[in-house]
């Protein structure tokens, strides 16, 4: 193996003018016979950009003997990406490359620690073994604009995850555990909903009922934001001003780098007519008020030097197994005091993706231990007697619940329900009566997936 010292996102911002952050993963080394003093090595590379949370899939290899580097060859083939802003696209090239042969203090930590989190990934299996018609792998394989459009495509049945081979557009990805996704408004879910309900959890006196008003000087004067708690941010009825379009989506959180700067480019959008909690409109914004008020009130609770994410991460992600789960944060002077946006930018693996997604499917308990609030878990996956907020015939789903979309879907037998969280692209993490759960990772905009889940469903069946 070769094992990367540093798994999280490494900030390039301070060390060059690059545009690319970068997160290294595990790779191999081998040797091949007609080289001989030389091995070879290889390791999967993510870069992202610090705005949008793309994800360029990348693979680097050199050969390398007891004293020296080849340079690096570099392939890029496939991401999760912008279409629409024509972030399709192929990389390569050579870099440089210097090499330190040294003993580690930290070697045998590292590389326990490595073991250790390999023989705690959920065993993976290949989906040809419950699709054995090849149902969902003709769905994951149909081309849209280009030869590799799924970048990633799994399903979680009967406690087991079945992956479809993540194929780019030259081929195999050859390290698919390591793969990460850019997987946009999924954020909203796989982040905002986590932390929110984690936090619910937290503190008995409850966070959805606080008001951002009280946490959030910027809008603790506007007229729009007076009354609209935490939980009407997750559930997108705030009853302000605000859209996906540009003047109120990139203009405010893409356009500006650090929380202050967002937050005030926010406070300038208006009030509408609606009082919170009255109707549903669709506004990333909402959530980075979300992570904002968040901030400041567990800094209310814990101290100033507190970061909310990190709590979240010490006392969700690490137990379960997601411990290196990426977000696109703020850019600030000093790094600690950044926030996740927390309208977009998660990069997980697909372990790190099912582990989450099992977390809100056990109702927010793990081992025994309940991380998330149970309620606001049950709510969010329909399995109470709230319906959620009614989304007044937007096209991507009927009802909203606590960041997840839901809708019915009509199959050979009954109609099933179905919840899911959806990012631009058309990133689905889908969530089925059955138990079943559909992980579909693109870039390219298949926004109807009814006949992908009427495939599953026909393996999978959620009808009585």
């Amino acid at each position: 193996m070769l094992v990367p010292r540093i798994k999280d996102k490494i900030i390039t911002r301070k060390q060059s003018e690059s545009y690319w952050d970068v997160i290294a993963g595990a790779g191999k080394v081998w040797h091949e016979e007609e080289d001989g003093a030389w091995d070879r090595a290889s390791f999967p590379l993510t870069l992202t950009d610090r705005w949008a949370g793309q994800a360029r899939n990348c693979v680097a290899t050199f050969v390398y003997k007891a004293d020296s580097i080849s340079s690096i060859c570099i392939q890029c083939s496939q991401e999760t990406a912008d279409i629409d802003d024509k972030q399709l696209g192929n990389i390569n090239g050579t870099l440089p490359a210097r090499y330190f042969p040294q003993l580690l203090n930290d070697s045998a930590h590292i590389i326990e620690n490595h073991l250790l989190e390999l023989e705690n990934r959920l065993p993976i299996f290949p989906l040809s073994e419950i699709d054995r018609q090849g149902q969902l792998a003709g769905y994951f394989e149909k081309m849209i604009h280009t030869n590799a459009p799924t970048s990633l495509g799994a399903v979680w049945v009967d406690s087991s995850l079945y992956l479809h081979p993540p194929k780019t557009r030259h081929g195999l990805y050859p390290y698919p555990e390591e793969m990460r996704h850019g997987l946009y408004s999924v954020t909203k879910s796989m982040a905002g909903a986590l932390a929110l309900m984690y936090f619910e959890e937290r503190y008995p006196d409850g966070v959805f009922e606080a008001h951002i008003s009280d946490y959030v000087p910027a809008l603790a004067e506007h007229p729009g934001w007076q009354g609209v708690t935490f939980g009407h941010t997750l559930n997108m009825v705030t009853g302000t001003v605000g859209s996906e379009r540009l003047e109120h989506f990139f203009s405010t959180v893409i356009a500006h780098e650090s929380a202050e700067d967002i937050i005030n480019s926010i406070a300038k959008l208006g009030d509408s007519p609606e009082a919170p909690g009255e109707k549903f409109n669709y506004a990333s914004a909402n959530l980075f008020v979300l992570s904002y008020a968040l901030q400041q009130f567990v800094k209310a609770h814990e101290g100033e030097d507190v970061n909310y994410w990190d709590l979240v991460r010490e006392n969700v992600l690490t137990p379960i197994g997601a411990g290196h789960f990426s977000l696109l944060l703020t850019i600030e002077e000093n790094d600690k005091d950044a926030i996740p946006i927390l309208a977009l930018g998660a990069l997980p693996t697909i372990d790190e993706a099912a582990k989450i997604a099992l977390l809100f499917q056990n109702g927010g308990s793990h081992n025994g231990v309940q991380l998330l609030n149970r309620q606001r878990v049950l709510e969010a996956m329909g399995k109470t007697d709230w319906s959620g907020y009614s989304t007044n015939g937007d096209f991507r789903g009927t009802w909203y619940r606590h960041s997840f979309w839901v809708k019915s879907i009509r199959t050979d037998r009954c109609t099933v329900n179905a919840t899911y969280m959806l990012g631009f692209g058309e990133n689905y993490v889908v969530f089925l009566p059955s138990g079943a759960i559909l992980f579909r990772f693109l870039d390219e905009h298949d926004l109807n997936i009814d006949e992908l889940i009427r495939r599953l469903e026909s393996i999978k069946s959620s009808c009585p």
